[in-house]
């Protein structure tokens, strides 16, 4: 079995196990992948085209290096496993996932951690609209440019945007932080603020863990006006 190494040199996987899933439903392939993954916890697949749901539910310490594009859902409800996809993702990429990462060497479409519970994802490319969504407390990276409403109703955790940002960012956000290095227009009721300490430590240990090269000076915060923002009057300072 050959070794595959990421674009951002996170992770190189050495298995024994490998699904060829040409002719399988998403269904069939799920079942493969959790047989497959019993004796070795290490699994590359291949031939999966682009059908949605892949890795779905997975509740165990196991490593997946997806070696191609997937559909939507990618890793959704993931619960512990490592997932690594060598192209680009659909849709709600690691959809309200609780515990594990998912590392994309590609592309996401819209929906990038919605509901993210814990864990992280990294984009090492572009993404879509609505990152992050009611994250919950997950880390969501995304090494490019992002879309519109990020962070919308976000309860906690860190979205960290090495580009452009779209408009609203952090539109209704309750908790959480947001960092972008390049342009964006604030939502309603989000503020922007200096990096401090912990924010830049924080961030430069992401860096190093994910091989992101961007200065920490160019980035901004943000976070919400006011903990409580359907119940009384804006906070505009």
């Amino acid at each position: 079995m050959e070794d595959i190494k990421t674009m951002g040199g996170v992770k190189t996987l050495q298995s024994k196990s490998k699904i060829t899933a040409e002719g399988l439903s998403t269904h069939q392939l799920n079942l493969e992948i959790k047989k497959a993954l019993e004796p070795e916890k290490k699994l590359l697949l291949e031939n999966h085209g682009k059908l949605d749901s892949i890795a779905v539910g997975l509740g165990e310490d196991a490593d997946i290096i997806l070696n191609g594009d997937a559909g939507d859902f990618l890793g959704a409800l993931n619960d512990g496993a490592h997932i690594e996809v060598q192209g680009h993702v659909g849709r709600y990429v690691g959809d309200n996932m609780t515990s594990g990462e998912i590392l994309i060497n590609g592309s996401a479409e819209e929906g990038v951690g919605f509901g993210l519970c814990n864990g992280t994802i990294m984009v090492y490319g572009d993404a879509g609209n609505a990152v992050g969504q009611l994250n919950k407390g997950g880390t969501i990276i995304v090494e490019g440019n992002i879309g519109n409403l990020a962070g919308l109703y976000m309860l906690s955790g860190d979205i960290i945007v090495t580009g452009d940002a779209g408009l609203d960012t952090g539109d209704w956000m309750i908790g959480g932080t947001i960092y972008v290095a390049g342009n964006f227009e604030t939502g309603t009721n989000a503020k922007v603020k200096p990096l401090e300490g912990d924010d830049k430590e924080k961030l430069l240990k992401l860096f190093t863990n994910y091989s992101i090269n961007k200065d920490i000076e160019d980035f901004k915060k943000i976070e919400p006006k006011n903990l409580r923002p359907f119940y009384g009057k804006q906070d505009d300072e």
